[in-house]
C-alpha cells in the first residue's frame, strides 16, 4: 500500500516548468506561491509526470516530482529514526594494541573536547550529530505520519517547518565522511575495527541523504491545509512554505507555518554583516593553529589544515585530500566572498547578475554545512588515538576558531535574505 498515492504517473516524461501569475495555464494551479529566493508571485501548477517547476523570473526550482517520493521519504525517516539509538548507545570503532583497547562511540569525541577544555565546541558538535538528528527526524516522522493518517492540525505547518529548518544542522551524511577520513588516517598505524554502532550509523548517514533527495517539501506543504489566495497588485510571501499572502499581512504570523511574514527580514543586512565580519576575523587563526597535536611518547606533532591534506596526499588518498581541501578551505572562503559580494551589491543597489547572485546564494545554502567535516575528523580522531602512556590527540587553537568560521558563514548565510537583491536593483528604478 503507497502511502501517498502518486498522481498522474508518467515514468518516461520529463518537462520543465516555468510559471507565472500572467501565464496561461495548461494544467490548473495548485496555489499561489511566492519564490523565497526573489520573492516573485505566480501560480504553481499541479505537477504532472517527471516535472521541475522553476521560478519565472530567478528559475529557482520550486517542486520536482522525478525521483521525488513521499512514501520513500516516510520510510527512509521511519528507519533513520530507530537506528539512530543503536548508532548512538553500541560502540562505533575500537583499537586494540599489546592488550590495550579502545572502545568510541559517537560521543566520545564531544566528551573528548569537553575534558580538554573545550566545551563550546563540545556542545556545539553533541548537538549537530547527536540532539538535533533525534528532533529532525522525530518531527518529520509526526508530520508524514499524521499526513498519511489524514489528520489535519494547526501545528502541523511550524513542525514541519522546523524539520526543514534542522536539516541543515542535522550532520550525520557529513559525520560519516569524517569518520571515513579519520578511519583513514589511523587504519595504515594502528588495528582498528569497526564495532556494530558504527554499522548502523553508516546505515543512518545513506538513509540520511535518501530522506533528502526523496522528500519534496513543495508536496507536504500542499497537504497541509492553507487559506485559499488569488493574485493580487500587492503581496507577499513566507519564506519557509512560500504561501503568498496580501501585502497588510506583513509582521503577522503566516497562516500555514506560523512564521513571521516580512517583505524583506528585518536587520537581514546588518546581521549578515556582523556575521561574516566575524567570520573573516577569526579566519586567520582557523589556518594558521593547529587544528590537533599528536602526543607520541612526549613528542609533539601539530597539524594544521593544510598540513592534515599534505599528509592525506602523501599517503595517496588523493580523493579524501581533495575532500578535506574542498570542504575546510574552498568553501568557507568562497561564503565569505560571495556573501561579501551580496552585501555590497546590495548597498550599490547594483543591478547586474541578480540571477547569477541568486543561483550563488542556493549554492552556498547547500554547501556550506561539509565544512564541518575536518572538526569531525578530529572528534573520531580525539578518542580513537587515546591509548595512555603511548599516544594521544589534543584539540588545537585552531578548532574553536574553525569551528567557529563555519558556524557563523552559515547563520549568515541564514540571515541573509536574497530577495533584498532584487529589492534593491528595483528601488534603483524608482
Amino acid at each position: 500500500m503507497r502511502l501517498f498515492p502518486r498522481r498522474h504517473p508518467h515514468p518516461r516524461r520529463w518537462t520543465e516548468i516555468f510559471t507565472g501569475v500572467e501565464a496561461a495555464s495548461v494544467n490548473p494551479p495548485t496555489g499561489v506561491i511566492a519564490c523565497p529566493d526573489c520573492g516573485a508571485v505566480q501560480a504553481l501548477r499541479s505537477p504532472g509526470g517527471h516535472v521541475i517547476a522553476r521560478c519565472f523570473r530567478c528559475r529557482g526550482i520550486l517542486e520536482r516530482t522525478a525521483g521525488r517520493s513521499l512514501d520513500a521519504a516516510a520510510a527512509c525517516a521511519l528507519a533513520v529514526f530507530a537506528l539512530l539509538f543503536p548508532a548512538n548507545i553500541l560502540p562505533l570503532m575500537r583499537v586494540s594494541v599489546a592488550g590495550a583497547t579502545t572502545r568510541t562511540r559517537i560521543i566520545s569525541g564531544v566528551f573528548g573536547f569537553w575534558h580538554q577544555g573545550w566545551p563550546v565546541v563540545a556542545l556545539v558538535v553533541g548537538f549537530e550529530v547527536v540532539v538535533i538528528p533525534f528532533l529532525r527526524f522525530g518531527l518529520l516522522v509526526v508530520v508524514l505520519g499524521a499526513l498519511r493518517a489524514g489528520f489535519q492540525a494547526p501545528w502541523m505547518g511550524p513542525v514541519f517547518r522546523w524539520s526543514q529548518y534542522l536539516d541543515e544542522w542535522a550532520m550525520p551524511d557529513v559525520f560519516l565522511f569524517g569518520a571515513v577520513i579519520g578511519y583513514a588516517r589511523v587504519a595504515p598505524f594502528l588495528p582498528v575495527t569497526i564495532d556494530p554502532g558504527g554499522y548502523c550509523f553508516i546505515a543512518v548517514a545513506i538513509l540520511t541523504l535518501m530522506t533528502r533527495a526523496a522528500l519534496e517539501r513543495r508536496a507536504v506543504w500542499r497537504r497541509i491545509a492553507a487559506p485559499a489566495a488569488r493574485t493580487q497588485p500587492d503581496m507577499i510571501g513566507c519564506t519557509a512554505c512560500d504561501l503568498a499572502v496580501p501585502g497588510a499581512l506583513e509582521g503577522t504570523p503566516c497562516p500555514r507555518c506560523r512564521l513571521r511574514l516580512w517583505r524583506l527580514k528585518p536587520r537581514a543586512y546588518a546581521r549578515t554583516i556582523a556575521l561574516t565580519l566575524a567570520a573573516v576575523a577569526l579566519y586567520p587563526i582557523a589556518y594558521t593553529y593547529p587544528m590537533e597535536t599528536s602526543d607520541r611518547i612526549s613528542s609533539l606533532h601539530p597539524y594544521s589544515i593544510l598540513t592534515g591534506v599534505r599528509k592525506l596526499l602523501h599517503a595517496h588518498l588523493w580523493l579524501f585530500a581533495a575532500i578535506v581541501f574542498t570542504a575546510s578551505v574552498l568553501i568557507p572562503f568562497t561564503k565569505l566572498l560571495l556573501l561579501s559580494w551580496f552585501t555590497v551589491s546590495i548597498h550599490m543597489r547594483s543591478t547586474r547578475h541578480i540571477p547569477l547572485k541568486t543561483r550563488l546564494y542556493r549554492a552556498i545554502v547547500g554547501i556550506g554545512r561539509w565544512s564541518h567535516i575536518d572538526v569531525f575528523t578530529v572528534a573520531v580522531f580525539l578518542p580513537l588515538m587515546h591509548l595512555p602512556g603511548f599516544l594521544r590527540v589534543i584539540a588545537g587553537r585552531a578548532l574553536p576558531a574553525y569551528l567557529a568560521v563555519v558556524v557563523l558563514t552559515m547563520l549568515a548565510t541564514d540571515s541573509f535574505d536574497p530577495r533584498a537583491l532584487w529589492f534593491a536593483a528595483q528601488s534603483r528604478h524608482e
